[in-house]
């Protein structure tokens, strides 16, 4: 983490204890085990379970804690298959004071980033639900259509050649003075991460700062949970989270 240098003095540091939420969709996590998210995080939160996708919002963010996916090679193979095609809703499965709406994102400066990516899905009613509004965050244009999306068509071709990955998303925000946007209060992230987990080899995650001159990097499980808050993915033992996997920034 040395090549971060600064990034790190802005980042959220969680240090209390994790706490293990239960989940209604354990097929989308390794060893039916959902994230292990620190306490600090747990107020207002709502677990939504879609065809393709979980997400875990938070009332108090107003978007996503993560989002996770079992993405695999036939997955990708419908998802290659259909047009990108949704609309922006709001998210009907948690509390109507918890939600943001597409308007909070008009002339904001910010694109609405999905955290998991549209091009996934192989339906198109399953694409479609990822246009929820739970599942974005405010994201630069320039990193969202630029590094961001190739590393959603990296983690794509990655999920096609080994046959599956899992893969958790989400964001990580400041330790001081938050930015918001729009009138529903939705918090800006300091940087997104995606954490990637070949079954049986071993994980690691991108983390890409969310600025104009933004930089990615591949870095450990052990650095999304400290930048975070968030441990992707807790059923794994502790020498895989320290020592991440070879991934490649496109």
């Amino acid at each position: 983490m040395a090549r971060f240098g600064s990034w790190l003095l802005a980042v959220c540091f969680f240090v209390s204890g994790a706490s293990y939420a239960g989940t209604a969709c354990p097929n989308f996590f390794v060893s039916g085990t959902a994230p292990a998210l620190d306490a600090s995080l747990l107020s207002r939160t709502t677990e939504v379970c879609h065809t393709e996708y979980v997400l875990f919002a938070s009332g108090v963010t107003k978007g996503p804690l993560y989002s996770a996916e079992h993405l695999t090679a036939a997955q990708i193979a419908g998802a290659d298959s259909i047009s990108r095609d949704g609309s922006w809703h709001q998210e009907t499965g948690i509390p109507s004071a918890d939600r943001s709406q597409s308007s909070d994102y008009t002339n904001s400066g910010y694109d609405r980033g999905h955290m998991s990516p549209a091009g996934d899905p192989s339906t198109i009613a399953a694409e479609d639900e990822t246009f929820s509004m739970a599942n974005v965050v405010p994201q630069l244009h320039v990193l969202n259509a630029g590094e961001w999306e190739k590393i959603e068509d990296s983690v794509r071709n990655l999920a096609t050649q080994l046959g599956e990955v899992y893969v958790v998303t989400g964001p990580a925000f400041a330790t001081d003075s938050v930015p918001t946007i729009g009138k529903d209060e939705v918090a800006v992230p300091a940087y997104t991460w995606k954490a990637v987990y070949e079954p049986g080899v071993g994980a690691a995650a991108f983390l890409c700062t969310n600025v104009t001159n933004y930089t990615c990097a591949v870095v450990s499980l052990n650095d999304v949970k400290t930048m975070s808050g968030v441990d992707p993915f807790p059923s794994l033992s502790s020498s895989m989270k320290a020592n991440p996997i070879h991934l490649t920034l496109p």
